[in-house]
C-alpha cells in the first residue's frame, strides 16, 4: 500500500485562505490518488500565534492516522507543480512561487526551511519536533534547521567560497576597536570603495529591536557597509536635503571571507553595490547625496566611537581596504574581488585602476601602529585596539542546509510579516531572534527540553470529514 501522508496546516483568521487551500489540495491529491490525511491545526485563542506548537500538534494527530510521513504546509500556498510523495530523509519543497497580483516576490535562500517541509515520522521525533517557544512570527524553521543539524538529520551541503587570500589582518573585537582616516570623500563624484573582511557570530543586543554591525562608515547620517542581525550585507547612504535613506541589501547570508564593492556613479546617478564581484542591487535616480563636509575622519569597524549609542561596533577581522577616484567597471570589480595573489597598486588582469587610488590599506603594511596608505596620498589609517594577526581560512565555508525537491506553488496574497523597510515588522520577531541567537545556538539544552516531549495543549473542538481533520486548540 502507499505511504500515508500527513498534511499539517496551522491556520488562524484566514477564512478565504483555508476554503481556497482545502478546495485546491483535495482536488490535487485525489487526481493523483494519494493516500492523505489533511490536518487543519486552528489556534483560536488570543495568544500570539505559535506555528511550531500548531505544527507539533498536528503531528501527534498524524500519529494517531498511522502516518508515515508528514508535511507541514502554510495555508497560503498552493500546489501547481508539487511532489508530495514519500522520502526517507527531510526535504523543503518551497522552492519557487507564482504569487498574486500585488505581493511582493517571496524570498528565497538557502538556509530557507519554512513554508512547505515534508518529514519522515522518525526523523522529526528524533529532532523532538519544533519548538513550542516562537511566538508571532519567525525562527520556529530556523530552530527546526538546527534541531536537524545537532541531532545529525541527513542534510545537504552548502559550499560558500571565501575571498582573498591567508594572511594578516586586523582583529576588531567589537566594543572599542577601529580604525580612523582622514575623510577626503566626496560622494557627489565619481567613486568606487572596496572593502575585505570577515565577520564573526554575532550576539544581538536585548536593547535593540535590531544590530549594525559597521565594516566602514562616515559618520553623520551614516554613509555605511555593514553587517548586520537580519544575516544580511548592507549599505546605506542619504539623500542631502529630505535626509532620504536608500538601502542595498544582500540575501540572507552567513558570516564568511567576503567583499563589499560600493560604486558611485554620479554621472548616471546609479550607486551599485556588488558582493564577491557579482552584483546585489543597484540604486537608481538617486537625489544629490549628503557632503559630509563637517565630519573630519571615516572609519573602519565602527558607526563613530565618539557618540553615545549606536555605535555599532564590527566584530571580526579585516584584511584591506580601498578608494578609488573614479568608477571602476563590473569585470574590474569581480577581478580585484576574486584576487589571492596581487596588491591593488599595479594592473593585473581585467583590472587597470591602479591608478585612481585615492587611499588604499593592506593589513601587510602597517607601520608605528598605523594602516600606511598605500596610494602615495599619506591617508595613513590610525588603528584603535585593533590586534594585528593572522587570518587563516578554509578555501569553501561548509553550511548544513535541507535537501530540496523541485516545486511550484501559487501565493495567496498576504501581508509581509518579516523583513520588510530594512527591520523587522514585528517586535515579537526580535524576541525569537534573542532566544535563538542569543540563547539556543549558545545552550544545547534547549533543544532537549523543548519539543514534542513537552507539548501541552487543549482541545476545544475536532471535526473530521472527508478527509479533514479540523480541530481547535488553545495553548
Amino acid at each position: 500500500m502507499d505511504k500515508k501522508l500527513g498534511i499539517i496546516v496551522p491556520y488562524r483568521a484566514r477564512e478565504i485562505h483555508l476554503e481556497t487551500f482545502k478546495k485546491k489540495m483535495t482536488q490535487y491529491l485525489n487526481a493523483r490518488k494519494m493516500n492523505y490525511e489533511i490536518i487543519v491545526v486552528h489556534q483560536d485563542d488570543a495568544k500570539l500565534f505559535n506555528r511550531g506548537m500548531l505544527l507539533n500538534i498536528g503531528f501527534k494527530i498524524a500519529e494517531s492516522y498511522e502516518c508515515d510521513y508528514v508535511v507541514f504546509h502554510d495555508v497560503d500556498m498552493i500546489p501547481l507543480i508539487v511532489d508530495y510523495s514519500y522520502s526517507d530523509i527531510p526535504l523543503h519543497l518551497a522552492t519557487d512561487f507564482k504569487g498574486s497580483e500585488g505581493e511582493p516576490k517571496r524570498e528565497l535562500f538557502e538556509e530557507y526551511f519554512g513554508g512547505v517541509t515534508l518529514f519522515p515520522m522518525e526523523d522529526f521525533r528524533k529532532i523532538d519536533g519544533y519548538s513550542n517557544k516562537y511566538w508571532g512570527w519567525g525562527f520556529e524553521d530556523t530552530d527546526l534547521l538546527h534541531r536537524c543539524r545537532k541531532n545529525d538529520i541527513k542534510l545537504d551541503t552548502w559550499k560558500i567560497k571565501n575571498t582573498g587570500s591567508n594572511g594578516l589582518a586586523l582583529k576588531f573585537n567589537g566594543h572599542n576597536a577601529y580604525v580612523k582616516g582622514i575623510n577626503k570623500f566626496n560622494l557627489n563624484n565619481n567613486l568606487t570603495i572596496f572593502v575585505s573582511f570577515y565577520p564573526d557570530d554575532f550576539i544581538c543586543n536585548h536593547e535593540k529591536d535590531s544590530d549594525d554591525f559597521s565594516i566602514f562608515s562616515i559618520p553623520g547620517y551614516d554613509t555605511s557597509i555593514s553587517f548586520n542581525s537580519f544575516s544580511r550585507y548592507n549599505f546605506c547612504t542619504f539623500s542631502e536635503e529630505e535626509k532620504n535613506v536608500f538601502y542595498a541589501n544582500s540575501n540572507i547570508k552567513p558570516n564568511y571571507k567576503t567583499n563589499i564593492c560600493v560604486r558611485f556613479n554620479v554621472t548616471e546617478k546609479i550607486i551599485s553595490v556588488f558582493q564577491d564581484g557579482e552584483l546585489i542591487e543597484d540604486i537608481n535616480h538617486f537625489e544629490k547625496l549628503i557632503k559630509y563636509n563637517k565630519e573630519s575622519f571615516f572609519y573602519l569597524g565602527v558607526g563613530d566611537p565618539n557618540r553615545e549609542h549606536d555605535l555599532k561596533y564590527f566584530k571580526g577581522h579585516m584584511d584591506s581596504f580601498a578608494v578609488f577616484n573614479d568608477i571602476l567597471e563590473d569585470e574590474e570589480i569581480k577581478e580585484i574581488s576574486k584576487n589571492r595573489y596581487f596588491g591593488l597598486t599595479q594592473n593585473f588582469g581585467n583590472y587597470i585602476s591602479s591608478h585612481t587610488l585615492q587611499t588604499y590599506y593592506d593589513a601587510k603594511h602597517i607601520k608605528d601602529y598605523k594602516l600606511m596608505d598605500l596610494s602615495g596620498n599619506g591617508n595613513h589609517g590610525e588603528i584603535v585596539n585593533c590586534e594585528i594577526t593572522e587570518l587563516e581560512f578554509e578555501p569553501y565555508k561548509e553550511v548544513k542546509i535541507p535537501f530540496r525537491r523541485e516545486s511550484k506553488f501559487g501565493s495567496l496574497f498576504h501581508e509581509e510579516n518579516g523583513f520588510f523597510d530594512n527591520k523587522w515588522k514585528q517586535q515579537s520577531t526580535r524576541w525569537n531572534q534573542l532566544r535563538f541567537q542569543n540563547e539556543v545556538l549558545l545552550d544545547d539544552n534547549l533543544i532537549k527540553n523543548d519539543g514534542l516531549s513537552t507539548l501541552e495543549f487543549i482541545e476545544h473542538g475536532r471535526t473530521h470529514e472527508n478527509k479533514i481533520t479540523h480541530i481547535n486548540i488553545g495553548i
